[in-house]
Formats: structure tokens, C-alpha cells, sequence
């Protein structure tokens, strides 16, 4: 490994996660503005990601020959209020929580509190999709039966450690054949 190669390594390993309000911000923004307008659901999309990509700060850091980040900052990750708002609880207990834990600074949370929560409260899918369910539904969902994946996290993301990159699907789905052969109710931890 070069020199240049073990800084960047450095300064990557290195890098604090962050919440990043930035996108928050801007897709606030696109539709305060009303650039939304007479615009079908999938050309919305694709004129707030062109507006995104033309406004959002852009990192490039010393020593990067390809360069691009979702935040204005390596490991910012950028949060999708259009999906599922987060609550000022919520950035604490991003900010405070023992496994994956995202700092979030006094700016993020004072524009949350500020603009994105006031904005955008009431109109997020999770909010829609939400008011469609049955009751029995919500009772299961408040019980725990099963979760709505996309509340804390942007469409297409999954966290499963480095689990894929030590073992590989092979292996993972003969874990999982096992497991389903012979359960064991008492002592499963998964």
C-alpha cells in the first residue's frame, strides 16, 4: 500500500459517522419552493435528485483521485424526511446509541427542529401508508410482530456488517438451512 493510499485509509477509518441534514434540507426546499408542480410522482423524483445533485455541497478531500460522498463530509450520511421524519428523540438516540451510533450536531438538530420536522409533518409515505393500515394491522406493528424497515433508513439501504464480505451468500445460506432443520426456540439468539 502507497503512502497516499494508507492516508486516505487513515483519514476513512478515522472519519466520525455523522447525520447529515443537508438532502433533508434541500428536498424541503424543493418543495417549499413548488417545483413539484404538475409533475407526475416519478418525475418529482427525478427533478428533486437532479436538484440534489446540482445544489449539495461537494467533498473532495486531499490525496482522492475518484472522488463523491452522500454528505458534505466523509461517512455524512444524508437522511430522507420525504420517507420517514426524524423526530428530535430520534436524532438523540442516533446520536447517543451503542451500535452504529451517527453523531448529530446542534446545527443538524436545530434544522431539524426548525424546518424539516414543521415541513414536513403529516406528509411523509411512512405518515401515508400508515393511515391506510387497519387497526389490527397497527396493533400487530405496535406489539413488534414485524417492523417497517424504511422508518430509520434511506430506500435500498441494509446494514449487515461485514457479515457478507467474511462468509458470502454460499455460506450464509447454509446457516440458514441448518437453522430451519433443527430450531431451537429456547436458545435462539438470532
Amino acid at each position: 500500500m502507497n503512502d497516499r493510499i494508507k492516508r486516505l485509509r487513515e483519514r476513512s477509518v478515522g472519519a466520525v459517522p455523522t447525520l447529515s441534514a443537508e438532502r433533508a434540507e434541500l428536498v424541503t426546499r424543493f418543495y417549499e419552493e413548488g417545483r413539484d408542480r404538475g409533475l407526475s410522482v416519478p418525475v418529482t423524483r427525478a427533478e428533486i435528485f437532479r436538484y440534489v445533485l446540482s445544489s449539495k455541497r461537494i467533498y473532495i478531500g486531499e490525496d482522492e483521485l475518484i472522488v463523491g460522498e452522500r454528505g458534505e463530509q466523509p461517512k455524512a450520511t444524508p437522511t430522507y424526511p420525504e420517507v420517514c421524519l426524524h423526530s428530535e428523540e430520534d436524532l438523540a438516540l442516533i446520536h447517543g446509541r451503542d451500535k452504529v451510533p451517527f453523531a448529530v450536531d446542534d446545527s443538524a438538530r436545530k434544522t431539524y427542529r426548525e424546518k424539516i420536522i414543521p415541513f414536513w409533518s403529516g406528509r411523509t409515505i411512512r405518515e401515508k401508508i400508515f393511515r391506510h393500515m387497519t387497526p389490527e394491522w397497527k396493533a400487530a406493528y405496535e406489539a413488534g410482530v414485524f417492523t417497517e424497515f424504511q422508518e430509520q433508513r434511506s430506500p435500498g439501504h441494509t446494514a449487515m456488517g461485514d457479515k457478507i464480505y467474511r462468509k458470502g451468500f454460499a455460506d450464509l445460506k447454509q446457516e440458514i438451512e441448518a437453522a430451519e432443520e433443527s430450531p431451537d426456540f429456547f436458545a435462539d439468539s438470532h
